[in-house]
């Protein structure tokens, strides 16, 4: 897998190759089950202007912040949030990404976003 990805990605250091792909483990478990390899049309860029809610996860590990901005470069009609405080699935850990997400439902092209401004962030606490 990294001499793949340094053939394809030549200039990435060995630290970023070597967290790719996530999830490697997958592979065991497709082989054990016989999943055929996905077809390349799986990789294609998608480009449409159906709406689309992008929502990002401030504290996210696995799918940092930028993807939702890097994912909207070919969706015309895409609204990018990043729901601060959170870690991967916004959704279910904050109630401010759910109301956005309703409001996204109810209109596409202008969810309403106005919960993120009263977002705090967490109290750490480190133990004695």
């Amino acid at each position: 897998m990294i001499r793949a990805g340094r053939r394809a990605f030549p200039g990435f250091p060995r630290s970023v190759l070597a967290n790719a792909p996530q999830l490697p483990f997958l592979h065991a478990d497709c082989r054990a089950w016989n999943v055929p390899p996905a077809s390349p049309a799986t990789r294609k860029v998608t480009r449409s202007s159906v709406p689309t809610l992008l929502m990002s996860a401030g504290f996210d590990a696995q799918t940092g912040k930028s993807n939702g901005a890097y994912a909207a470069r070919t969706l015309s009609h895409s609204t990018v949030v990043t729901v601060p405080y959170v870690a991967h699935v916004a959704f279910a850990e904050s109630p401010c990404a759910r109301a956005i997400t309703l409001s996204f439902f109810n209109s596409p092209m202008a969810p309403n976003r106005s919960c993120l401004a009263g977002l705090k962030p967490p109290r750490f606490e480190i133990a004695p």
